[in-house]
């Protein structure tokens, strides 16, 4: 099998001039669990079995791993979703275990106000911090970004080639008119001039890590096969308790596969936070970013240390409401968010 070719930019053809790059510091590997600890991992696959055009189909697993202090690891839950999107509306829903009330989601729409169907149709979910919440709440981002995953697979678009369709309008009219909706498209940037260039979807992906642990079988759940168009989110959250504090550890990644198959990160952040184990309040967070579509991206992850002090209970709301615009980062704050549910995976231990 060849090396992969030019997989910098989702056209595979066009780079600004004069810009700094984004991150390329994809994380390769997974640290080895520590004795007395959770680890959450969750992965969502977003996919087309009918190809481009047709129904979107996002299938996911979740599971919690204790790790004792002695003795062999125990899965403690473990959640799948298999979900189908058509024309953005939810078509049908299968969750595993059952759910009584999950059925009341089909025909919501998948990204408008869909978290809120969610704690409508599943009440229980988001206080107990299941696996299935944990990726649920990801559908509204996904449902949007996931047809990115097309761009690897599809001829470089020429500027003069490139028509001027309804969204493309729509969209670069949003970014050129404001206000910016986070840290990468803001008017006047990468994003926004490309646009301008028509240079139509630019974003910078790097040749992803490999997050296998060899040494420890227990490191994931298992994935499953990844389909030739493919837009994957997969997370690890691992938690434990020093003297004083609630320690994380987590690691984030949205990736496609190109060319020979190649994985392809585009959004990826490293974290390590702690957390006050009576309050819950975050006493601390640190936020590297990995792999990030343009260059003004990374700017965001400062303004995460502004959520010192606050509840990590109230994130899932909290966390979009504190960081807006300029000091935000869709994903960053998608990764913040999941922070609600570590004290239900430190009562674990």
């Amino acid at each position: 099998m060849g090396a992969p070719t030019n997989v910098a930019i989702v056209s595979n053809h066009w780079k600004l001039d004069g810009w700094s790059e984004p991150p390329n510091d994809s994380v390769v590997g997974t640290p080895d669990r520590h004795p007395g600890s959770v680890r959450r991992t969750a992965h969502i696959n977003v996919t087309w079995p009918g190809g481009e055009g047709a129904p979107m189909r996002l299938t996911g697993r979740g599971r919690d791993l204790l790790t004792p202090s002695s003795g062999d690891p125990q899965p403690i839950a473990y959640d799948e979703m298999d979900m189908e999107v058509d024309e953005q509306l939810i078509a049908s829903v299968e969750v595993r275990p059952a759910r009584e009330g999950v059925k009341a989601l089909v025909g919501s729409h998948s990204s408008r106000r869909f978290r809120s169907s969610l704690d409508a149709a599943l009440p229980g979910e988001r206080a107990a911090g299941t696996p299935l919440y944990f990726m649920l709440d990801d559908i509204a981002i996904l449902s949007r970004i996931g047809g990115i995953a097309w761009s690897q697979h599809r001829p470089p678009a020429l500027p003069q080639d490139t028509e001027d369709s309804e969204e493309l309008n729509a969209v670069r009219e949003r970014i050129r008119r404001g206000p910016a909706l986070c840290s990468g498209l803001r008017p006047g940037g990468y994003n926004a001039i490309s646009f301008e260039k028509k240079i139509s979807w630019p974003h910078h992906f790097r040749i992803a890590g490999d997050l296998s642990n060899p040494d420890d079988p227990w490191a994931w759940h298992e994935l499953g096969r990844v389909p030739e168009v493919c837009f994957r989110r997969r997370r690890r959250v691992d938690v434990w308790r020093d003297a004083d504090s609630i320690e994380v550890d987590a690691h984030y990644r949205d990736s496609v596969w190109g060319d020979h198959h190649t994985e392809l990160s585009l959004h990826e952040y490293s974290l390590r936070a702690t957390i006050n184990p009576k309050s819950h309040a975050l006493l601390s967070v640190a936020v590297m970013p990995r792999v990030l579509p343009f260059p003004e991206c990374p700017s965001a992850s400062q303004h995460a240390t502004s959520l010192v002090g606050t509840m990590v209970d109230d994130f899932r709301a909290s966390v979009n409401e504190s960081l807006r615009g300029l000091e935000c980062c869709t994903h960053l704050n998608d990764m913040l968010r999941g922070l609600a549910e570590v004290p239900a995976l430190a009562q674990l231990l």
